[in-house]
């Protein structure tokens, strides 16, 4: 007779998890951490990758994504040349600030579209299209002479590096065990963001953009390009199907869930719809597959399944609430973006171009001191919530993470209005932007946590959700900053942001101590479909 047990199968009913999905037994009574997902015995699989291929493959994402996100950013930086070749007439019926702000909109944008893509025609075709978008895109802007069409451009920009929020989370946990990452995830957050915030720093050194604000985007040529040639070569494909495997004469099935199953007969295991798991030859050589511009087992019925569980993560409130944290959150940076330069520039500061893009060095700094702090404080706090529930983790216990950025969200928030409304000096104007680019690395690493393990079957359709409306609304929320400004100054104006950042925040509380509850409740027909899921499984996505 054949029989299902969990790979847990010393644990009491108690402490038996497979039923519940975003809570995985992750420590055993040893103490040891289990490294889940179990990785097949094909090359293929990213869990058996060395660190070597992992790192080339990090290196040639973190280089797409800090690329794009200077590109993104350019324009608020060279308003004062813009509008010596725009005028009112030009840019009618926009002003130049669009050009800041509609970027990170089609972010938003392209979040809705990559990943889905992604799960159809696999990560890397999807990185690769983004990455020549990217490349296109700049080369339009920096020959463009007329203001609607330079719009156009920048915002295929913003489409393109919409990858990088959304499907480049699935593909760092296509390369990471359960344990691996919260140091992972920070790490993609940090580094990206320091490094674009780094080296836009310096882009007035090399591109006066007081003068020709064109010499900027041909300047970024470059390091599109070799993003570009950095993904071709560097970046196999990470989705990867695994398939069921052969342990002590019994099948071991991986579910999207991520929980481990053992069946004593082969007809009992689901079907895994991929080829059987093969030795795989030595991982140390080069194999020119790697090079394959497509190779996936994902589909277009995947897709379209997709975008019928992105209706399910609108309406599900503990996904709805990240979306519109993070877009709290976002639209208070935007709006900073949008009026740093023109503050800094203007009494009592009246600092120079190279003085003010040191405004972006201390967000840089910021971010990557998120990477350390956050990584250690969500790995601490959820292995001792995991201890003591007796090696059992569950998704709430990454909620802990919220409450740093939140806090320095809101602190950078309140202090950028106030150094400005009562003229402080400009270092807590610099201090300001550290705390806000601390909080959004820490908040993205946080949400991505706490959605992709309370709903892992969700997780692709949830991370759009997430990143899709976070950057729409907040570029809503920027139409109001100007006029709000006028009437009400910086303090008050972001006073009342940073006071709703942190109302939304603590929505959180209710959450973490009937998270649990709520997620059990929330179910769904296209739920089951697991296309979408941190480890895509066998479950088909009918119509």
């Amino acid at each position: 007779m054949s029989t299902l047990t969990p790979m847990s199968t010393n644990l009491s009913s108690k402490r038996d998890s497979s039923q519940i999905p975003g809570t995985v037994y992750l420590i055993t009574s040893n103490g040891e951490v289990l490294r889940l997902p179990i990785p097949s015995n094909s090359p293929q699989d990213p869990l058996n990758w060395g660190m070597k291929k992992r790192a080339l493959a990090f290196l040639a994402l973190a280089s797409l994504g800090s690329t794009s996100l200077i590109v993104v950013q350019g324009a608020s930086s060279m308003f004062s040349s813009l509008s010596k070749e725009f005028t009112l007439e030009d840019t009618y019926p926009f002003n130049l600030t669009v050009l800041a702000t509609a970027p990170p909109m089609f972010m938003g944008i392209g979040a809705f579209l990559w990943i889905p893509l992604s799960l159809a025609l696999g990560r890397r075709l999807v990185v690769i299209m983004a990455a020549t978008m990217l490349v296109m895109a700049t080369i339009w802007a920096s020959v463009e002479v007329n203001f609607h069409v330079l719009l156009a451009a920048v915002c295929f920009e913003g489409l393109a590096a919409g990858v990088t929020s959304s499907a480049l989370l699935l593909i760092i946990i296509d390369l990471t065990f359960i344990h691996e990452r919260p140091a992972a995830i920070a790490g993609t957050y940090g580094i990206i963001t320091s490094l674009g915030s780094g080296i836009f720093t310096f882009t007035p050194q090399f591109a006066n953009t007081g003068v020709a604000w064109r010499t900027f985007y041909r300047i970024l040529i470059i390091p599109c390009v070799v993003s570009l040639l950095l993904v071709l070569f560097l970046y196999p494909e990470t989705y990867f199907v695994r398939p069921s495997l052969a342990l002590d004469g019994r099948i071991l099935v991986q579910s999207a869930t991520e929980k481990v199953y053992l069946y004593d007969d082969d007809d009992q295991a689901p079907d895994t719809e991929s080829k059987a798991d093969q030795p795989g030859k030595s991982l140390l050589r080069f194999r020119f597959s790697d090079l394959k511009i497509w190779r996936t087992t994902g589909s277009l019925s995947a897709m379209v399944a997709c975008y019928r569980q992105m209706l399910l993560c609108f309406i599900n409130p503990l996904i709805f609430w990240v979306a519109l944290l993070q877009a709290t959150v976002f639209g208070s940076l935007v709006s900073t973006s949008e009026t740093y330069v023109v503050v800094l520039s203007s009494e009592p500061y009246s600092l120079s171009m190279h003085q003010i893009a040191l405004f972006n060095l201390a967000g840089g700094f910021g971010a990557i001191l998120a990477w350390p702090i956050s990584a250690y404080t969500i790995t601490a706090v959820s292995r001792l919530l995991t201890r003591k529930n007796k090696g059992v983790c569950d998704a709430e216990y990454y909620l802990p993470a919220f409450i740093l950025p939140i806090f320095t969200a809101a602190g950078g928030s309140f202090l950028y209005g106030y150094a400005i409304e009562y003229k402080w000096h400009w270092s807590w104007i610099y201090l300001s932007s550290a705390l806000g680019s601390f909080s959004m690395a820490g908040l993205g690493t946080a949400n991505t946590l706490w959605i992709t393990e309370a709903f892992p079957r969700w997780a692709g359709p949830a991370l759009a959700v997430v990143a899709g409306v976070g950057y729409t609304l907040s570029f809503c929320i920027t139409f109001a900053i100007m006029p709000w400004l006028e009437v009400q100054g910086y303090g008050r104006v972001n006073g009342q942001i940073g006071g709703i950042i942190l109302a939304v925040g603590f929505v959180g509380v209710p959450i973490s101590f009937w998270g649990k509850k709520l997620r059990q409740h929330i179910h769904g027909r296209w739920a089951v479909c697991e296309a979408g899921a941190l480890r895509p499984g066998s479950s088909r996505c009918s119509a």
